[in-house]
């Protein structure tokens, strides 16, 4: 009887416990949610920035299409393509849903990235849990992950959605495999979504190629020995890492984004990588002096700054201290093992990005150096030794400071991401060598017509870069505006020089020669952009319109129905080929030509004009009549002389 009390004793004991527990996790969830959704409320507000976010969703016509018969030729073209360096078709999948619902409303795309950063934020709680069983540890990692400023970047970047939705897929395959370890009944299901989440990460962003190698740094952590085993489970992921790191070395080199780097020696890429390492460690400590980019250095009489030369030495001396840690647990190797593969990859040893560093980088990694600190307060905290009591208070103290500074830096941090111009004064501010923060401000002033303040931020990135192809494209596209051609050309065909494969700037030169009348080499230009895969339908319209200028109606026509076939509303290009069409006596063809343009574009007088025309051609009198007062009553200066032949014709 005894025995069967102290059975039902223990029993209502850890229900207890496991009710407290559940408790502690519901509210510790429930605080960060909170916590962190009132630290980046400011940012939902915010507009699409001039940077990338023009590039992604709101001037490009690829995400447009998700609905009707479109919906086949964006999943292909989605996953066939490459959008500015990179390939992610499932990001750019969510951006197609959100602006089939929400259009270009910028506050939904900012809740997701949201909703996306608190979910990882739970997912790194959970998988602190899973392989500690410490639930202060979980908590503490998972809230320094929430509100540490050097995550706004890929928070409060809309284009940046790449970053927390391939962390969101990558944790919850860690998990997922932390449940095939454990899961002796159900190692093949969770083998399967494991493979299954890591499919989906990589095709959210190519950093998430690193997962197989941080399996074997979980496997360290819990004592899980290397084996043929082991080993062979992990190749059907690492083969997936191969493919989509090929892939995505592929995209850099298609937009030219490793050739600074390229250009570099071995030994200035140890350099860099060593720098980027401690400036990361640096800023998850002290995250001051941000900014949403970082240039390489620049040579000063032959040399890098002092920092460059010191910062492999230091990386020596921390490998070294790591590797000694070992004698006082994993905790610190596994930690730093867990930051060093999930970053590796963008610290300029591999050429990957035009940044030296980057904020979005370390969004993933920082879970590792967050866990550091987590474990080693706990431990402290947890530990009975007298001659560290003294410590315990302090230390949790300076953790609570810590969260809150980084909560205050962060909600700081969102207001320069408020918008293009806020943004890219403060990282001027921060550093004013950078040539592409000029460029880049540059664009947001040529946006908004400011084009003296434009012309003087282009020509300041040429300063500092003389070989910047951007730069003298964009500030050609200033002179342009100011009707300078001359100067334009010049300038385009700077940039030509420097970067000879970039699409626009042949269609803008071409447009320059067009202006002064030298259509050979306007054709010529077109002709390269067109081969060069220019995007747009300008393009064929373009030299379309100089066939039509010279009479070569024929070569017009194709030209015109290509610029149709990119842009079904291009109501122009309807109504140049009805002209066309007109001159070479294919009057029902003008006709029908005429009347697409008009209902593309109803209030297009000239059209209504032109069809007027083909009608009288063709002596339909009365059609033609209600279409020239129609074009008139538009503002078009009808010739009185028509009007009255018209009326004429009628009457006979």
């Amino acid at each position: 009887m005894s025995a069967k009390k102290n059975i039902n004793k223990n029993h209502g004991k850890a229900t207890s416990q496991t009710m407290s527990g559940n408790m502690f996790f519901i509210l510790a969830s429930l605080l960060i949610i909170i916590f962190t959704t009132c630290i980046y409320f400011k940012s939902l507000n915010n507009p699409f920035t001039r940077w990338d976010d023009s590039l992604y969703i709101t001037e490009n016509p690829d995400i447009t299409t998700l609905h009707g018969d479109s919906l086949n030729y964006t999943l292909k073209h989605t996953f066939s393509s490459y959008v500015q360096g990179n390939y992610h078709p499932l990001t750019m999948l969510t951006f197609c849903l959100e602006y089939d619902i929400f259009k270009l409303n910028s506050k939904p795309y900012h809740i997701t990235n949201l909703i996306l950063h608190l979910l990882n934020s739970l997912l790194v709680f959970y998988f602190i849990w899973l392989i500690t069983r410490q639930r202060w540890v979980a908590f503490i990692t998972a809230l320094l992950f929430a509100v540490h400023p050097m995550h706004v970047e890929s928070v409060a970047w809309v284009a940046e959605r790449k970053d927390v939705l391939y962390s969101f897929f990558y944790l919850a395959a860690i998990c997922s495999y932390i449940f095939y370890l454990r899961k002796e009944k159900q190692k093949a299901l969770f083998y399967a979504l494991t493979f299954l989440l890591f499919i989906l990460a990589v095709l959210s962003k190519a950093m998430a190629v690193s997962l197989p190698i941080a399996f074997f740094a979980i496997d360290y952590f819990l004592d899980r020995k290397i084996t043929r085993r082991t080993v062979l489970e992990k190749v059907p992921f690492l083969l997936l890492s191969l493919i989509f790191g090929y892939i995505a070395i592929l995209a850099q080199k298609e937009i030219s984004a490793m050739s600074d780097i390229a250009q570099s020696n071995f030994f200035d890429q140890i350099l860099f990588g060593s720098y980027a390492l401690i400036t990361y460690i640096w800023k998850l400590i002290l995250p001051i002096n941000l900014s949403c980019f970082y240039n390489y250095p620049v040579k000063h009489n032959g040399m890098y700054p002092i920092i460059f030369y010191i910062a492999p030495v230091i990386v020596l001396v921390l490998a070294f201290l790591i590797y000694k840690s070992q004698k006082f647990g994993k905790d610190i190797l596994f930690g730093f093992t867990f930051f060093l593969i999930t970053i590796a990859l963008v610290l300029q040893i591999i050429p990957v990005g035009a940044a030296i560093i980057a904020d979005r980088y370390a969004y993933l990694p920082y879970i590792g150096l967050f866990f550091i600190l987590a474990r080693g307060i706990n431990n402290l905290v947890e530990n009975k030794s007298e001659q560290l009591k003294a410590l315990k208070i302090p230390s949790v103290v300076t953790l609570i400071l810590f969260v809150f500074i980084c909560s205050y830096l962060t909600f700081q941090r969102c207001k320069v991401w408020h918008d293009s111009l806020a943004l890219w004064n403060d990282a001027i501010e921060k550093y004013d060598k950078a040539p592409l923060s000029f460029n880049c401000r540059g664009g947001v002033y040529y946006y908004t017509k400011e084009y003296d303040k434009a012309m003087i931020d282009f020509t300041r990135a040429i300063q500092l870069k003389f070989n910047y192809s951007d730069a003298y494209y964009n500030r050609g596209l200033v002179y342009n505006n100011w009707g300078k051609y001359k100067e334009a050309i010049i300038d385009y065909s700077a940039s030509i020089k420097y970067r000879k494969a970039f699409a626009p700037v042949y269609y803008y030169r071409g447009n320059a020669y067009f202006n002064l009348g030298k259509y050979d080499l306007a054709i010529a230009d077109f002709n390269s952009a067109i081969q060069l895969k220019y995007s747009s339908p300008n393009g064929f319209y373009n030299r379309g319109l100089i066939y039509y200028n010279q009479g070569k109606h024929e070569e017009a026509i194709k030209d015109f129905t290509s610029a149709i076939q990119l842009s079904p509303t291009f109501s122009l290009a309807y109504s140049h080929r009805g002209m066309s069409n007109y001159f070479l006596g294919k009057y029902d063809e003008a006709i029908k030509d005429q009347t697409s343009a008009i209902q593309c574009n109803p209030a297009f007088a000239e059209a209504y004009h032109n069809r007027a025309g083909t009608y009288f051609r063709i002596q339909k009198f009365q059609l033609a009549l209600d279409d020239a007062l129609k074009a008139e009553q538009l503002g078009y200066p009808v010739d009185p002389r028509f009007i009255h032949a018209l009326q004429e014709g009628i009457r006979k």
